[in-house]
Protein backbone atom coordinates (compact mmCIF):
# COMPACT_ATOMS: atom_id res chain seq x y z
CA UNK A 1 0.00 0.00 0.00
CA UNK A 2 1.24 3.50 -0.55
CA UNK A 3 2.74 4.92 2.38
CA UNK A 4 4.39 8.32 1.44
CA UNK A 5 7.82 9.12 2.91
CA UNK A 6 9.80 7.01 4.52
CA UNK A 7 10.60 7.48 8.17
CA UNK A 8 12.39 6.47 11.48
CA UNK A 9 10.49 6.61 15.07
CA UNK A 10 12.51 6.51 18.17
CA UNK A 11 9.71 4.89 20.86
CA UNK A 12 9.55 5.05 24.47
CA UNK A 13 8.26 1.78 25.93
CA UNK A 14 7.00 0.71 29.57
CA UNK A 15 7.64 3.80 30.30
CA UNK A 16 11.40 3.98 29.96
CA UNK A 17 12.00 0.34 30.84
CA UNK A 18 12.59 -0.36 26.96
CA UNK A 19 13.26 1.73 23.86
CA UNK A 20 12.34 0.41 19.94
CA UNK A 21 13.55 1.93 16.76
CA UNK A 22 10.97 1.72 14.22
CA UNK A 23 11.64 2.48 10.48
CA UNK A 24 10.34 2.48 7.10
CA UNK A 25 12.95 2.48 4.22
CA UNK A 26 10.83 1.55 1.45
CA UNK A 27 11.89 4.50 -0.63
CA UNK A 28 15.50 4.27 -0.38
CA UNK A 29 15.83 0.72 -0.83
CA UNK A 30 13.90 1.40 -4.14
CA UNK A 31 16.36 3.93 -4.60
CA UNK A 32 19.44 1.60 -3.88
CA UNK A 33 17.59 -1.18 -6.54
CA UNK A 34 17.49 1.60 -9.11
CA UNK A 35 20.48 3.11 -8.74
CA UNK A 36 22.62 0.08 -8.87
CA UNK A 37 20.54 -1.96 -10.99
CA UNK A 38 19.90 -4.82 -8.09
CA UNK A 39 18.41 -8.15 -8.83
CA UNK A 40 15.55 -9.35 -6.32
CA UNK A 41 18.02 -11.31 -3.91
CA UNK A 42 20.43 -8.41 -4.10
CA UNK A 43 17.55 -6.26 -2.98
CA UNK A 44 16.39 -7.75 -0.49
CA UNK A 45 19.71 -8.12 1.08
CA UNK A 46 21.32 -5.22 0.65
CA UNK A 47 17.71 -3.38 1.58
CA UNK A 48 18.27 -5.24 5.00
CA UNK A 49 21.81 -3.97 5.04
CA UNK A 50 20.71 -0.40 4.36
CA UNK A 51 17.32 -0.44 7.04
CA UNK A 52 19.99 -1.57 9.50
CA UNK A 53 22.58 0.78 9.32
CA UNK A 54 19.95 3.98 8.72
CA UNK A 55 18.31 2.26 12.66
CA UNK A 56 22.25 2.24 13.65
CA UNK A 57 23.14 5.61 12.13
CA UNK A 58 20.26 7.03 14.13
CA UNK A 59 21.46 5.47 17.45
CA UNK A 60 24.59 7.92 17.13
CA UNK A 61 24.21 11.04 19.16
CA UNK A 62 26.67 12.65 17.43
CA UNK A 63 26.17 14.69 14.64
CA UNK A 64 28.91 14.71 12.76
CA UNK A 65 29.45 10.85 13.52
CA UNK A 66 28.68 8.01 10.79
CA UNK A 67 28.35 4.26 10.91
CA UNK A 68 29.61 1.64 8.42
CA UNK A 69 28.39 -1.97 8.34
CA UNK A 70 30.26 -4.33 5.93
CA UNK A 71 28.86 -7.86 5.87
CA UNK A 72 31.62 -9.99 4.24
CA UNK A 73 29.91 -13.63 3.67
CA UNK A 74 30.63 -16.71 1.62
CA UNK A 75 27.79 -15.98 -0.88
CA UNK A 76 27.72 -15.37 -4.08
CA UNK A 77 27.06 -11.60 -3.28
CA UNK A 78 30.28 -11.39 -1.88
CA UNK A 79 30.42 -7.99 -0.22
CA UNK A 80 27.91 -5.41 1.05
CA UNK A 81 28.65 -2.46 2.63
CA UNK A 82 26.25 0.57 3.87
CA UNK A 83 27.05 3.53 5.28
CA UNK A 84 24.52 5.79 7.51
CA UNK A 85 24.73 9.42 9.41
CA UNK A 86 22.80 10.47 12.26
CA UNK A 87 19.95 12.87 10.20
CA UNK A 88 18.33 9.67 8.12
CA UNK A 89 20.97 9.62 5.33
CA UNK A 90 22.13 6.17 4.20
CA UNK A 91 23.98 4.68 1.17
CA UNK A 92 25.59 1.18 0.12
CA UNK A 93 26.31 -1.10 -2.72
CA UNK A 94 27.32 -4.72 -3.20
CA UNK A 95 29.51 -6.52 -4.92
CA UNK A 96 27.47 -8.69 -7.37
CA UNK A 97 24.42 -6.88 -7.93
CA UNK A 98 22.89 -8.82 -10.60
CA UNK A 99 23.31 -12.05 -8.65
CA UNK A 100 19.58 -13.82 -8.09
CA UNK A 101 18.56 -17.23 -6.83
CA UNK A 102 14.85 -18.80 -7.15
CA UNK A 103 12.24 -18.34 -4.07
CA UNK A 104 12.29 -20.97 -1.69
CA UNK A 105 8.80 -21.71 -0.35
CA UNK A 106 7.93 -18.48 -1.96
CA UNK A 107 10.98 -16.68 0.26
CA UNK A 108 13.80 -15.16 -1.30
CA UNK A 109 16.93 -16.96 0.17
CA UNK A 110 19.12 -13.86 1.17
CA UNK A 111 20.93 -16.24 3.91
CA UNK A 112 21.80 -18.25 1.13
CA UNK A 113 23.37 -15.41 -1.05
CA UNK A 114 24.82 -13.63 2.00
CA UNK A 115 26.30 -16.89 2.99
CA UNK A 116 26.17 -18.35 6.10
CA UNK A 117 29.92 -17.77 7.10
CA UNK A 118 31.50 -14.69 7.59
CA UNK A 119 31.36 -11.54 9.19
CA UNK A 120 29.44 -9.03 10.55
CA UNK A 121 31.44 -5.64 10.94
CA UNK A 122 29.78 -2.35 12.21
CA UNK A 123 32.38 0.87 12.52
CA UNK A 124 30.93 4.17 14.25
CA UNK A 125 32.67 7.29 13.69
CA UNK A 126 32.07 9.82 15.99
CA UNK A 127 33.77 12.66 14.89
CA UNK A 128 37.27 12.48 17.10
CA UNK A 129 39.98 10.03 18.04
CA UNK A 130 39.80 6.16 16.69
CA UNK A 131 36.24 4.46 15.06
CA UNK A 132 34.94 2.36 17.47
CA UNK A 133 34.72 -1.27 15.66
CA UNK A 134 32.79 -4.22 16.51
CA UNK A 135 32.36 -7.89 14.45
CA UNK A 136 30.80 -10.59 14.91
CA UNK A 137 30.79 -13.82 12.70
CA UNK A 138 27.53 -14.05 10.97
CA UNK A 139 24.52 -16.49 12.54
CA UNK A 140 22.47 -17.04 9.32
CA UNK A 141 22.81 -14.24 6.66
CA UNK A 142 19.44 -13.35 6.63
CA UNK A 143 21.02 -10.00 8.86
CA UNK A 144 18.22 -9.75 11.44
CA UNK A 145 19.58 -12.46 13.61
CA UNK A 146 23.65 -11.54 12.56
CA UNK A 147 22.57 -7.81 14.04
CA UNK A 148 20.92 -9.24 17.05
CA UNK A 149 24.38 -10.61 17.88
CA UNK A 150 26.07 -7.95 17.10
CA UNK A 151 24.04 -6.28 19.38
CA UNK A 152 24.08 -8.51 22.58
CA UNK A 153 28.05 -9.35 21.53
CA UNK A 154 29.56 -5.92 20.79
CA UNK A 155 27.11 -3.60 22.53
CA UNK A 156 26.41 -5.59 25.37
CA UNK A 157 22.73 -4.90 24.85
CA UNK A 158 20.37 -7.79 24.02
CA UNK A 159 18.29 -7.04 21.21
CA UNK A 160 15.23 -8.25 19.00
CA UNK A 161 15.77 -7.79 15.38
CA UNK A 162 13.29 -7.72 12.60
CA UNK A 163 14.27 -6.86 9.42
CA UNK A 164 12.73 -7.11 5.94
CA UNK A 165 12.27 -6.16 2.06
CA UNK A 166 9.33 -7.14 0.03
CA UNK A 167 9.87 -7.12 -3.93
CA UNK A 168 8.33 -7.74 -7.34
CA UNK A 169 9.62 -5.59 -10.33
CA UNK A 170 9.94 -2.98 -7.49
CA UNK A 171 10.15 -3.04 -4.28
CA UNK A 172 6.79 -3.20 -2.51
CA UNK A 173 7.53 -2.78 1.42
CA UNK A 174 10.78 -2.90 3.57
CA UNK A 175 11.56 -1.81 6.81
CA UNK A 176 13.19 -2.70 10.25
CA UNK A 177 12.40 -2.85 13.82
CA UNK A 178 14.99 -2.96 16.87
CA UNK A 179 13.75 -3.31 20.44
CA UNK A 180 16.07 -2.91 23.74
CA UNK A 181 15.27 -3.38 27.06
CA UNK A 182 16.99 0.21 29.16
CA UNK A 183 18.91 -0.70 32.57
CA UNK A 184 16.82 -0.68 35.70
CA UNK A 185 14.40 -2.78 33.54
CA UNK A 186 12.09 -5.25 35.66
CA UNK A 187 12.01 -8.56 35.07
CA UNK A 188 7.86 -7.90 34.48
CA UNK A 189 9.19 -5.82 31.56
CA UNK A 190 11.21 -8.18 30.00
CA UNK A 191 8.82 -11.03 30.27
CA UNK A 192 6.27 -8.37 28.34
CA UNK A 193 8.53 -7.38 25.41
CA UNK A 194 9.28 -11.45 25.06
CA UNK A 195 5.75 -12.45 25.18
CA UNK A 196 5.32 -10.23 22.19
CA UNK A 197 8.55 -11.09 19.88
CA UNK A 198 6.43 -13.37 17.58
CA UNK A 199 4.72 -10.32 16.25
CA UNK A 200 7.77 -8.55 15.72
CA UNK A 201 8.56 -11.43 12.60
CA UNK A 202 7.61 -10.55 9.49
CA UNK A 203 7.84 -6.71 9.67
CA UNK A 204 7.69 -5.73 6.06
CA UNK A 205 4.98 -7.53 5.55
CA UNK A 206 3.13 -5.75 8.68
CA UNK A 207 4.69 -2.26 7.35
CA UNK A 208 2.53 -3.23 4.21
CA UNK A 209 -0.74 -3.58 5.80
CA UNK A 210 -0.41 -0.45 7.97
CA UNK A 211 0.46 3.11 8.01
CA UNK A 212 2.99 4.04 10.40
CA UNK A 213 0.86 5.32 13.41
CA UNK A 214 -0.88 1.94 12.84
CA UNK A 215 1.76 -0.41 12.67
CA UNK A 216 3.41 1.02 15.70
CA UNK A 217 0.53 0.07 17.93
CA UNK A 218 0.02 -3.04 15.80
CA UNK A 219 3.91 -4.37 16.76
CA UNK A 220 4.37 -2.82 20.31
CA UNK A 221 0.61 -3.45 21.51
CA UNK A 222 0.66 -3.60 25.15
CA UNK A 223 3.72 -2.14 25.71
CA UNK A 224 2.72 1.38 25.50
CA UNK A 225 4.62 2.77 22.81
CA UNK A 226 5.34 6.94 22.80
CA UNK A 227 7.07 8.35 19.74
CA UNK A 228 9.45 10.41 21.38
CA UNK A 229 11.19 11.43 18.32
CA UNK A 230 10.47 10.79 14.03
CA UNK A 231 12.87 11.88 11.54
CA UNK A 232 13.23 11.32 7.50
CA UNK A 233 15.20 8.90 5.78
CA UNK A 234 16.52 8.77 2.41
CA UNK A 235 19.28 6.88 -0.23
CA UNK A 236 21.46 9.39 -0.48
CA UNK A 237 25.33 10.01 -1.92
CA UNK A 238 27.87 12.88 -0.05
CA UNK A 239 29.92 12.38 -3.17
CA UNK A 240 31.45 15.48 -4.04
CA UNK A 241 34.25 16.37 -6.45
CA UNK A 242 36.13 18.30 -3.67
CA UNK A 243 36.26 15.30 -1.72
CA UNK A 244 37.46 13.05 -4.68
CA UNK A 245 40.12 15.85 -5.23
CA UNK A 246 41.26 14.96 -1.52
CA UNK A 247 41.37 11.37 -1.99
CA UNK A 248 43.14 11.78 -5.22
CA UNK A 249 45.64 14.04 -3.16
CA UNK A 250 45.81 12.01 -0.25
CA UNK A 251 47.66 9.07 -3.03
CA UNK A 252 50.72 11.14 -2.58
CA UNK A 253 53.05 12.94 -5.15
CA UNK A 254 54.77 9.73 -6.72
CA UNK A 255 51.29 8.27 -7.14
CA UNK A 256 49.58 11.00 -9.10
CA UNK A 257 52.86 11.47 -11.20
CA UNK A 258 52.20 7.85 -11.87
CA UNK A 259 49.10 8.46 -13.03
CA UNK A 260 49.42 11.85 -14.65
CA UNK A 261 52.65 10.08 -16.61
CA UNK A 262 51.21 7.17 -17.54
CA UNK A 263 47.44 7.56 -18.25
CA UNK A 264 47.17 12.06 -18.53
CA UNK A 265 44.42 12.14 -16.97
CA UNK A 266 41.72 9.42 -14.95
CA UNK A 267 37.94 9.39 -14.03
CA UNK A 268 37.25 8.53 -10.75
CA UNK A 269 33.60 6.51 -10.47
CA UNK A 270 31.61 6.59 -7.10
CA UNK A 271 30.83 3.23 -5.83
CA UNK A 272 27.56 4.48 -4.29
CA UNK A 273 25.89 6.42 -6.62
CA UNK A 274 27.51 5.56 -9.58
CA UNK A 275 28.76 9.12 -9.87
CA UNK A 276 31.88 10.11 -11.99
CA UNK A 277 34.39 13.04 -11.42
CA UNK A 278 36.90 13.03 -14.67
CA UNK A 279 40.22 15.25 -14.26
CA UNK A 280 42.65 15.64 -17.61
CA UNK A 281 46.49 15.80 -16.74
CA UNK A 282 46.58 19.64 -15.90
CA UNK A 283 43.85 19.48 -13.07
CA UNK A 284 46.19 16.18 -11.63
CA UNK A 285 48.56 18.45 -12.06
CA UNK A 286 47.03 21.47 -9.99
CA UNK A 287 46.39 18.63 -7.46
CA UNK A 288 49.69 17.47 -7.46
CA UNK A 289 50.85 20.58 -5.85
CA UNK A 290 48.86 20.28 -3.06
CA UNK A 291 50.01 16.71 -2.26
CA UNK A 292 52.15 16.81 0.88
CA UNK A 293 53.89 13.35 0.71
CA UNK A 294 55.85 11.43 -1.15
Amino acid sequence: MEMGQDKLYHIDLLEGQARALLARSTGLVEEARRVHDLGRVATAALGRLLTMTAILGAMLKEEKGSVSCVVRGDGPLGSLIAVGRPWGDVKGYVQEPQVDLPRVKGKLPVGDAVGRHGTLTVVKDLGFGEPYSGRVNLVSGELGEDFALYFTASEQTPSLVSVGVLTGQQVLCAGGLVVQMLPGAQEEAVAAIEARAGAFAGISATLDQYDDQQAIAQLLEGLAPKVLKEMPLRYACDCTRARVERALISLGRSELTKIIEEQHGCTVDCQFCGGRQSFTGEELAALLEKATRP
